[in-house]
């Protein structure tokens, strides 16, 4: 029975203040009546809800106490009453802006909830914002993210990326992007890996991306985040899954416009000890990912000194066997040697000389290079001989096949490379499609099988050579087919650039540290 009049009294109140209109600043009392239901039966708190967000607005010296109140009932047990005092919040802000921001941040920290549904009252709360005051909504969710509770960063930053991004331009103004651009920025300071990634990707869904200035700006943005002006250091995980993710997300606004150079040089010289990071695929990810920077990059201050770090790789990496030919070959990664000698070959434009004003230098490079060459020759004639017989949906249907056909790729890319190389003076003019890049078709590969085109010895000075420098008649070594094609999968099929599986920056929070989906690793 008291709780029923309890209801009827809530009722008169709402009257009261309802008919009052002018005189509605005189009903303090029963608007603080109004606010004591908060802690009263179900019914009540319901209706509370409802009515202190009705009435807010009239009641400026209670509004501290109001909000208090509501925010009460936001944290209710029940939570039919938390979604329903979650979604009446926005309705302080109406004619109330001066509260926006402030509503904005508590509904963020409300998005941690774990009933599914009361976290969807608690982003249309939100949502509901943007309408009013879309750059005020915004301050408060970015105020968020600098919070110490992840879950609440995270979900923040999801909730930009999901929802508001996809507001369209009526809402997301330029100056509300521009407002977006410079919060992220600033957060980027104290994150995780993940939430590093979910930045990137809303800021790859702002105006920066549409001209090459505002691609300039976000690969300027990468290279500070990846500390390119700090020493490399292989052991660090963190410096090294760190780098990693930035270069990865720099790839794609890479152009004519947009240079690579910074990247490129810092690559280079680190190519002395990349080897030393204990992961091997996240070794290749550096390689690949300096292949794939190289053809946009810009005039160097000391293309020597970068050519001849490229060079030094190139040797370290090719190992020529003296007796026992067949374990080394087995070896030898001619992924590593594609990107590398590719590198070379890009770079080496800007400096023609480098190999032909040291005899020394040029007579060491294309021994090795003859070796890599009669390995990479006898394989495409091995894969071919293997594939005539096979027809055009055998080479779809077949992931056997396939694999043979993506090392015929790499093979015959390193074959390119090396006859440009072997030419007095070297040329740079053969432009390839990297292996693992490569659009060509299979039916177009499954021909090239099919007809035993065959594909043209190295020639130095006239004649074919193989590894020790005599002629055709020399028998070629036959390489283990099963292994062969089993090394040109392993890293072919290695796409997850951001450090495969294990890759990703450890469980901090801070970039002072020193610690990539677009492909896929775990939180640092």
């Amino acid at each position: 029975m008291e709780a029923e009049d309890n209801i009827q009294k809530m009722y008169k109140y709402f009257g009261i203040l309802a008919d009052a209109k002018e005189n509605i600043a005189e009903k303090e009392p029963e608007y603080l009546e109004i606010l004591s239901a908060v802690k009263g039966s179900t019914k009540e708190k319901r209706l509370a809800s409802q009515f202190i967000t009705r009435f807010f607005k009239h009641f400026p010296n209670l509004a501290a106490q109001a909000l208090e109140a509501q925010l009460d009932l936001c944290e209710d047990e029940d939570i039919c009453i938390r979604k329903q005092a979650i979604k009446d919040l926005p309705v302080l802000c109406k004619e109330s802006k001066e509260y926006l921001t402030k509503i904005a941040d508590i509904l963020a920290q409300l998005l941690q909830a774990d009933d599914p549904q009361e976290l969807l009252t608690a982003q249309n709360s939100l949502l509901s914002l943007f309408k009013i005051d879309a750059k005020g909504a915004l301050t408060g969710i970015f105020s968020q993210m600098q919070s110490n509770e992840e879950i609440v960063r995270e979900r923040s930053m999801k909730f930009i990326l999901n929802k508001v991004m996809a507001l369209g331009k009526e809402i997301i103004k330029k100056d509300v992007e521009d407002l977006i651009i410079g919060e992220c920025k600033k957060v980027m300071q104290n994150i995780t890996c993940e939430e590093f990634e979910t930045l990137m990707t809303i800021l790859s869904s702002t105006h920066l991306i549409n001209t090459p200035d505002g691609q300039k700006e976000l690969v300027e943005l990468l290279a500070s985040t990846a500390e390119l002006d700090q020493f490399f250091n292989p052991k660090d995980v963190d410096q090294v899954n760190r780098f990693i993710t930035c270069l990865d997300f720099a790839i794609p606004f890479f152009s004519v416009h947009v240079e690579s150079t910074q990247f490129i040089v810092y690559i280079c010289e680190l190519l002395n000890r990349y080897t030393l990071i204990n992961d091997v695929d996240k070794q290749f990810i550096i390689l690949k990912s300096l292949a794939e920077s190289v053809p946009f990059c810009g005039k160097l201050m000391n293309p020597e000194t970068v050519v001849g770090q490229v060079y030094q790789a190139i040797l370290d990496l090719v190992t020529v066997p003296e007796n026992d030919a067949s374990k080394k070959v087995e070896d030898m990664d001619l992924h590593r040697v594609e990107a590398l000698l590719y590198t070379f070959h890009k770079l080496g434009r800007q400096c023609p000389e480098f190999l032909s004003r040291d005899p020394e230098r040029q007579k060491e490079f294309k021994k090795k290079l003859l070796y890599v060459g009669t390995c990479t020759q006898t394989f495409v004639k091995i894969v071919r001989q293997d594939l005539k017989e096979k027809g055009e949906e055998d080479v779809k249907n077949n992931p056997v096949i396939e694999k043979k056909l993506e090392g015929l790729r790499l093979a015959c890319n390193i074959n390119t490379l090396i006859k440009e190389l072997f030419n007095i003076p070297p040329r740079f003019k053969a432009t390839i499609t990297l292996s693992w890049l490569s659009s060509a078709t299979k039916s177009k590969l499954a021909q090239i099988v099919q007809e035993g085109k065959k594909h043209e010895p190295i020639v130095v000075d006239g004649k074919s050579k193989r590894i020790d420098g005599s002629n055709n008649s020399q028998q070629l070594y036959q390489p283990p087919k099963d292994k062969f094609s089993a090394k040109f999968s392993n890293n072919t099929n290695n796409t997850n650039r951001r450090g495969g599986s294990g890759a990703g920056w450890n469980n901090k929070r801070s970039f002072d540290s020193s610690n990539g989906n677009r492909r896929g690793w775990r939180p640092y």
